[in-house]
């Protein structure tokens, strides 16, 4: 692995079942929400690897909150 690959961090969104409202954002840094009209709340994060991915979703899991989708975004540059 080349060292700029590994000082990138990788984008997820990630799709919960739950609405979710602004000040969540604020507990978890850098993070944008986005409610949608059926009740489900997309979350766009920045991540640096897998356990720090692994540590948000358990947050989640911890708040009673359903993850229904986890995909990760491609760098396009």
């Amino acid at each position: 692995m080349e060292l700029n690959q590994k000082e990138q961090s990788n984008i997820y969104h990630i799709l919960v079942r739950e609405t979710l409202d602004r000040q969540f954002a604020d507990w978890y840094g850098d993070l944008s929400i986005t409610p949608r009209e059926n009740g489900q709340t997309l979350l766009i994060g920045s991540f640096a690897d897998q356990p720090a991915l692994r540590g948000f979703l358990e947050q989640l899991w911890n708040l009673n909150i359903t993850v229904i989708n986890v995909e990760r975004i491609e760098n396009e540059s």
